[in-house]
């Protein structure tokens, strides 16, 4: 049954018969009563699916901020939220497909829009007292900044999935500040965003990716020599400028690119290390199924007159072996950066399959319902 609230010519809620009457962003609509369908759904159906619960429930953890922090937009007769407005986004810009799963690419998430113009964020340095340390350039100005525009840091744990915004660091004319992450935040990849806004909350800047920082437990020594774990909510020391080369670590959030690229430095160097573990092992040779290594085991065993000859043909093969290997891990390594907030995995649909006719004709390929995109096997980059 169907609800008419404002008299026959106004809007239908609910269900009669075939003919449903819904209200979408505040514009009403009449549609035909969605039914199952039997057919397959293709590839592109399946990246899309997952690709929208991706960019949704990842969106979700941003919610508040981001509808408190970007104007409503009016498009034609609808209105989108910044959530909205975030997922379109993301959607078109933010997905990129690693190791045959969409990710997220952190860095195109924008959590604020405004006409406050921003400080230039110069650095972000993590201390020995388990506090970070942000310094600022206020070289960017115009007639709506002030010296009274406080500093708002975003930050989201990956490893928690967790985001917090930290509002009132600093003022503008401080040039530098000190703010506390919660105290179970003690590992994991961080991320840092910044957001300007004005002391009587009337404009903001627009927000401002800054990068990552793998945290890690940071220990101090009590006055009696003792350590004792930082939580980040000890005072800073008086004399802050005396003795913050005392309380400096080389722990510092960098951009993302720069993350990427030491990450895949540090990850070639532990895939050489351990190529060259398994091949000079003689109890757990590498890769038992491949037929080039049992070609070298062979060689190995009855070796040719010609032993320089021989030595060279198994350096080849073993070095084939090493590349492969090599390759094989890579192509599992996810750079930081890029995130997967869903467990489901997109299977890839078998090519020889074929849909089920549907007798009524006037509602083939309408879907009612949620279909899981585990009902179909995976989807390979192409």
């Amino acid at each position: 049954m169907a609800e008419i609230k404002q008299g026959i010519l106004g809007p239908i809620n609910g269900k009669v018969g075939t003919v449903v009457g819904v209200t979408w962003r505040g514009v009403n609509y009449i549609r035909a009563k969605p039914r199952k369908s039997h057919k397959k759904p293709t590839e592109k159906q399946l990246l899309q699916w997952d690709k929208m619960s991706l960019v949704s429930t990842f969106a979700s953890k941003f919610k508040d901020f981001v509808n408190a922090h970007c104007p409503v937009v009016h498009n034609g007769e609808k209105w989108i939220t910044g959530k909205e407005q975030m997922i379109s986004r993301l959607m078109k810009q933010g997905v990129k497909l690693i190791n045959g799963l969409q990710h997220i690419t952190v860095e195109s998430a924008l959590l604020s829009i405004g006409n406050l113009a921003p400080a230039v964020i110069k650095k972000i340095n993590r201390l020995k007292t388990g506090k970070f340390k942000v310094q600022w350039d206020n070289g960017l100005i115009n007639a709506l900044t002030l010296d009274t525009d406080s500093l708002t840091m975003m930050v989201y744990n990956e490893k928690l999935n967790e985001f917090i915004a930290i509002p009132n660091v600093g003022k503008r004319i401080d040039k530098y500040a000190h703010f506390s992450l919660p105290d179970k935040w003690v590992e994991g990849k961080i991320y840092f965003w910044s957001m300007w806004k004005a002391e009587d909350g009337s404009v903001h800047s627009t927000s401002c990716f800054h990068g990552i920082i793998e945290l890690e437990n940071v220990e101090e020594k009590t006055g009696n020599g003792e350590l004792k774990a930082g939580n980040g909510e000890m005072e800073v020391e008086k004399g802050e400028e005396g003795s913050e080369n005392g309380n400096q670590l080389p722990s510092e959030v960098i951009p993302i690119e720069q993350a990427r690229d030491i990450s895949l430095k540090n990850f070639l160097k532990e895939v050489d290390k351990g190529t060259e573990v398994e091949t000079t092992s003689p109890i757990t040779p590498p890769f038992k199924e491949n037929k080039v290594v049992d070609q070298v085991h062979t060689m190995e065993q009855n070796p040719p007159i010609d032993s320089d000859k021989s030595s060279t043909e198994d350096k080849t093969l073993l070095s084939s072996v090493d590349a492969s290997d090599k390759e094989k891990k890579l192509k599992k390594w996810t750079p930081p950066g890029y995130i997967r907030t869903v467990n489901k995995q997109i299977i890839k649909q078998p090519k020889d399959s074929k849909p089920t006719v549907q007798s009524d004709q006037a509602n083939e390929g309408v879907f009612d319902g949620v279909r899981s995109i585990l009902e179909v096997p995976n989807i390979s980059d192409n």
